[in-house]
């Protein structure tokens, strides 16, 4: 079974025509409104409707029938204004493909099996950080539906870990009155309430504990037993009640599914994060960064998608690139493998071949070229840092004219 999974899309919003290839360790990059997030949010979706084909909570008629693909998933991810008459999606799975075309849905299986390397699957929105800025997020209206799943988890997360949870940088921890519904993160010599605390925190906060959360869940169900024949039997035949019931929306459907699926194993964790550095120092991106690389590296099957504006998550996952080579060459000297894991922790090395890097530019995507297994810098973040340095001194020369007209 491949490792990777292959995603072609042509005229679907911003996007012209992009051939893009995931594996363990994916990075996207461009400016606002290049289609990060487009493709995000459809690998995202994808990979929840394998693991719902997968388990027999969803079936593949009932995925393709009455447009449910353009109206009720891709309007999950609010997607749905994106097609065109010429829009094709195509996506190779790990177990079925996916192919969209003139306004219909086709679905394979590639080879049936009785038990699948079932993903537990985390969209991170953008917009996490709203989710912090009130005491009781539960209580807050009319919240986008990929929002509503997350907040779902965070609300988990924070019972879960609601005696303490460490964050990877600047000694702080936070806390969660559950009698209450207070968030609390606490420094040195402080305790403030998560809602009063910077727009930092309140991003990082749901991303750290959700991506802890269930990366946790995901490793406590590797010890899990399999379900026998007659358990997921019974698991269709609820399933089949619930999509039968004509009663119910769509929305209490769906939750309805989520919770019967969670009495499936899960045995890989695919976390999906939408700007990880958003409102954080470059010092406090490396730690998350490295954070979420530790999460993604314990189970062999676990992946990572990022989405990002910051030339410093490139440079750091060079560093996580290095650290992985030179480990390796290094193999045997614990003096030196020490001395490694004091600049980049070692369980948070990146092999190189498992590192893809897109760049997104006018409606395409190019995988960026790599020197000795390092990633290139020839982005266009890197350029326009580049660039206003340029700028800087033309205005220099600007200046030693007139100090010299004299």
């Amino acid at each position: 079974m491949s490792e990777t999974v292959h995603l072609k899309i042509q005229q679907f919003g911003p996007i012209s025509d992009i051939d893009i290839v995931f594996n363990k360790y994916t990075v996207l990059i461009g400016k606002q409104g290049a289609g990060k997030s487009t493709i995000a949010k459809l690998y995202s979706m994808f990979t929840w409707l394998e693991k719902g084909l997968a388990r027999r909570t969803v079936s593949d008629k009932y995925i393709t029938q009455f447009s449910r693909f353009q109206k009720n998933y891709c309007t999950y991810h609010r997607l749905d204004s994106y097609f065109k008459t010429n829009t094709i999606i195509k996506f190779y799975g790990l177990h079925y493909n996916f192919f969209y075309e003139e306004g219909k849905l086709q679905i394979e299986e590639i080879e049936h099996q009785e038990n699948y390397n079932v993903a537990k699957v985390m969209y991170v929105p953008a917009e996490r950080f709203f989710l912090s800025t009130v005491d009781n997020p539960m209580n807050l209206k009319n919240l986008p539906e990929s929002l509503k799943t997350f907040l779902d988890e965070f609300e988990n997360a924070k019972i879960v870990l609601k005696a303490g949870y460490h964050l990877p940088f600047n000694n702080i921890a936070f806390e969660y009155d559950a009698q209450h519904k207070i968030s609390w993160i606490k420094g040195e010599d402080y305790k403030i309430r998560l809602s009063d605390a910077s727009s930092g925190y309140q991003s990082v906060i749901p991303l750290t504990l959700v991506t802890k959360f269930l990366s946790d869940l995901v490793q406590d169900n590797a010890n899990k037993e399999e379900l026998d024949f007659q358990e997921r039997k019974q698991i269709e035949k609820e399933v089949n009640k619930v999509m039968n019931d004509k009663t119910l929306t769509e929305e209490v459907k769906f939750a309805m599914l989520r919770t019967i699926s969670s009495r499936f194993k899960y045995s890989r964790f695919v976390n999906i994060v939408e700007e990880m550095e958003e409102n954080l120092y470059p010092e406090s991106q490396i730690s998350i960064l490295f954070d979420l690389l530790d999460y993604t590296n314990r189970i062999e099957l676990n992946r990572l998608v990022l989405t990002t504006h910051s030339p410093y998550i490139i440079n750091y996952l060079t560093l996580a690139v290095k650290a992985f080579q030179l480990d390796r060459k290094v193999s045997g000297n614990d003096d030196l493998s020490s001395r490694i894991n004091e600049i980049v922790p070692l369980q948070s090395v990146v092999n190189p071949v498992k590192l893809f890097i897109y760049e997104l530019k006018d409606g395409k995507a190019i995988q960026l070229s790599n020197y000795d297994g390092l990633p290139s810098d020839e982005i266009f973040l890197n350029i326009q840092l580049g660039l206003t340095n340029e700028m800087f001194d033309q205005l220099l020369e600007i200046e030693e004219e007139f100090d010299n007209k004299d």
